[in-house]
């Protein structure tokens, strides 16, 4: 059996993810980090978070990595050792944690940082969105779609699959290609993201970024990482430094990260969340690998039992 971790990043939080990982004991130190960090009481913070702030950049990050690292200390040891981590996104990041590269308490930092630096980024260019967009529509309709996204300076941020796509751009431009799209292709999907991520507004804040991971202490991976730009395997510092700066400005081509785990022989992968978005891709992608999230399962001994399965 060859196993492969999935770690999301993107609009995956809801009001109640975190409220039993807040309450864990085997997450104690994942919460004292995180506080740490915050420079506050981490279940403090996340009760003072209405439905709106939840999805605001910095907020949606730093939420997103404690589930995944609170997550991940309650499901390793039920685990057998990994041959890959792939990250989506801020989940690239995560991965490093999961391979261990960084500490919990590195990883927050960077994390917020990361956010920081993306926040100021995108005031510069007045803010940013981005939009899902799937479903099968006619050559004629992708090519005005292909048309609009020039003229508004929209780009590709991540290529999930062929088809579907998520676009990044201003908030206006984004605006204005979803009220034109949005009765050809009921399909479009407006995601809860307050930044342009992937996409070239966000430059100054690879730039910046790649200073804080050469100051901060990440090192090789006992794992090997797959750079979601290239799908190229990562396996030195300076290799995880420069896939890390280069994600937040580039397309993420997770298409061809799905294809570089079928290709490295991964037969299972596990989604650590939130949501089960990546493993319903992968699934649907490559039928051989048997794919799913931390979710799809009642309790984690589900989860174990179905691991023993797959692996006899």
């Amino acid at each position: 059996m060859k196993l492969a971790i999935l770690c999301s990043g993107q609009a995956g939080q809801h009001r109640n993810m975190l409220d039993e990982l807040l309450l864990a004991p085997e997450c104690e130190s994942i919460r004292h980090a995180a506080s740490e960090v915050l420079g506050k009481d981490m279940d403090q913070w996340w009760a003072g978070l209405d439905d709106k702030n939840i999805f605001l950049n910095s907020n949606a990050q730093f939420a997103i990595a404690f589930f995944q690292l609170a997550t991940w200390i309650r499901i390793a040891p039920l685990l057998p050792e990994a041959s890959l981590v792939a990250g989506y996104s801020l989940g690239e990041l995560i991965g490093y944690y999961v391979a261990g590269s960084l500490s919990a308490l590195e990883t927050f930092k960077l994390v917020r940082e990361r956010a920081r630096l993306m926040d100021e980024a995108a005031g510069r260019e007045n803010g940013g969105r981005m939009v899902l967009w799937r479903g099968r529509v006619s050559p004629a309709t992708l090519a005005e779609r292909d048309r609009a996204i020039v003229e508004l300076g929209l780009e590709v941020a991540i290529r999930r699959k062929t088809g579907e796509e998520v676009l990044a751009g201003t908030s206006e431009a984004v605006a204005r290609f979803v009220s034109e799209f949005r009765a050809i292709n009921p399909n479009l999907v407006h995601l809860p993201v307050t930044i342009p991520a992937h996409s070239h507004y966000l430059s100054q804040a690879s730039d910046s970024f790649r200073d804080s991971l050469h100051a901060s202490s990440i090192t090789a991976p006992r794992i090997t990482v797959l750079g979601s730009v290239d799908a190229t395997p990562v396996r030195s510092r300076g290799d995880a430094i420069s896939a890390l700066t280069r994600q937040i400005s580039n397309t993420i081509r997770w298409d061809a990260c799905m294809d570089a785990l079928a290709e490295s022989g991964i037969d299972m992968a596990i989604e650590i969340g939130p949501g089960n978005d990546l493993a319903k891709l992968i699934a649907a992608e490559h039928t051989q690998i048997a794919a799913h999230a931390v979710e799809d399962f009642g309790n984690y001994r589900s989860l174990a039992d179905w691991l023993n399965q797959h692996a006899a």
